[in-house]
């Protein structure tokens, strides 16, 4: 309950010093600079509201408070592997050819899509031109404020309708997230039709990542994996920090972290690419995610490829297993420093249907974590005696599972109405 009314306390002072008149007459003067005339300006600005929900996202950004195993379990779980297979074997013949084009592996292009609408089923709802003079206005970044007016030239273009027009929080549209800036660099017409829509055809978004992954800051490069597992030496797990995250600056090439006697984890050796050819003169860096006491991967240029298209490095990581996992191989070996694991989707739909079986408003299970979950999980976690943190976790599941039935007598009070289950 604390922490819905934080949020809704929140986006209440957000919405109060949000100023759509002030912002659009700051954004005004320069349309003309930027390619649009005043008129048409004023004309795809009429009705633009500033957003106290994209404030409040930004300043919440959860991905960066979560730990790395909750956001993995869920991000890279069993359903979204097997989704991704379905879809690779449905498209097949748009994805190679997109990928020989491209020189890009599909695999990737397939976990970017999953992960960032989950394969077209989660879109968004925000109004896209919206977003953008809420961040531009309330973020004062340059890119931001190009956004605006690309936005804006998208719907003087009919590349968009405005009805349409919406996605993410954040500004994001379409299939696999362009934002509008990246829509006139880097979107491609990947069925062929003379046009690009990043909602409606997949070949169009799938070549748009594609020529994303391959025209930004660090090229893909086809076969090489993202991140590889492996273990240590003594000597080189010296220079890795405990308890942190940690990239390394040294950059040395597959060979060099071979002969250093860094291997795989099950073994083998790091300077093969995944059909076994040699890839030794390939750059690396070590990342560590949680420090020496976590999983260690060597991070190679299509980390950093996929970097370039988000710049989170729990997003990159995602990415890179989930291309491993739909490449046939194994989750990532090496334990999380936790003793209270993530949970997946699946797991948390669960949760979230023994909750409402113990008379937790938390709404239909749905695998999202919301704050009516968490309040839920928080009163169990009272009721057990756990810790009070409303984390939604293994701890919590195994308790519930062998005491699913409802409880007798008073329930706990319905915590205040939030976003999500």
């Amino acid at each position: 309950m604390l922490a819905a009314s934080l949020a809704m306390l929140a986006a209440a002072q957000a919405h109060a010093q949000l100023d759509t008149g002030a912002c659009l007459a700051r954004l005004r003067p320069a349309a003309p600079a930027n390619g649009i005339q005043v008129a048409d300006f004023d004309t795809y600005t009429q009705g633009a509201t500033l957003l106290a929900s994209t404030v409040a996202s930004a300043r919440a950004q959860p991905e960066g408070k979560e730990t790395w195993w909750d956001y993995l379990a869920k991000t890279v779980d069993e359903e979204r592997v097997a989704d991704g297979r379905k879809l690779m074997e449905a498209e097949a013949a748009p994805l190679s050819e997109i990928a020989a084009r491209y020189e890009v592996d599909g695999e990737v292009m397939v976990a970017i899509f999953g992960i960032e609408t989950n394969f077209g089923r989660v879109l968004g709802k925000t109004r896209v031109l919206d977003a953008w003079l809420t961040r531009a206005c309330t973020e004062n970044k340059p890119l931001w404020i190009k956004n605006v007016y690309a936005s804006i030239r998208m719907l003087r273009d009919g590349l968009v309708q405005p009805d349409t027009f919406v996605g993410s929080w954040s500004g994001a549209f379409g299939m696999t997230q362009f934002i509008p800036t990246s829509y006139y660099e880097l979107a491609a017409d990947g069925d062929g039709d003379g046009r690009i829509d990043l909602y409606g055809s997949l070949p169009d978004a799938l070549a748009s990542t594609a020529s994303h992954l391959r025209k930004r800051r660090a090229r893909w490069t086809r076969g090489l994996l993202p991140v590889i597992e492996v273990k240590l030496p003594a000597g080189v797990a010296a220079g890795v920090p405990a308890g942190q995250e940690f990239a390394g600056a040294e950059r040395r090439t597959l060979a060099d972290w071979t002969a250093r006697g860094v291997t795989r984890v099950d073994g083998g050796r790091p300077d093969r690419l995944r059909g076994g050819e040699p890839a030794p003169e390939s750059p690396a860096y070590l990342f560590a995610p949680t420090g020496a006491g976590g999983p260690v991967f060597l991070a190679t240029r299509n980390f950093d490829a996929i970097l370039s298209y988000n710049s989170s490095h729990k997003y990159a990581l995602a990415v890179s297993l989930l291309i491993d996992r739909l490449r046939g191989e194994p989750p990532i070996a090496t334990p999380w420093p936790t003793d209270d694991p993530g949970l997946s989707r699946a797991e948390i739909r669960e949760l979230q249907a023994l909750l409402l079986a113990r008379g937790h408003d938390v709404g239909a299970p749905d695998g999202i974590p919301g704050s009516r979950t968490r309040d839920a999980v928080a009163a169990e976690q009272l009721r057990a005696g756990l810790t009070v943190d409303g984390r939604v976790g293994q701890r919590i599941l195994q308790t519930l599972r062998q005491d699913p039935l409802p409880r007798t007598g008073p329930q706990p009070a319905a915590p205040a109405q939030g976003g999500g289950a």
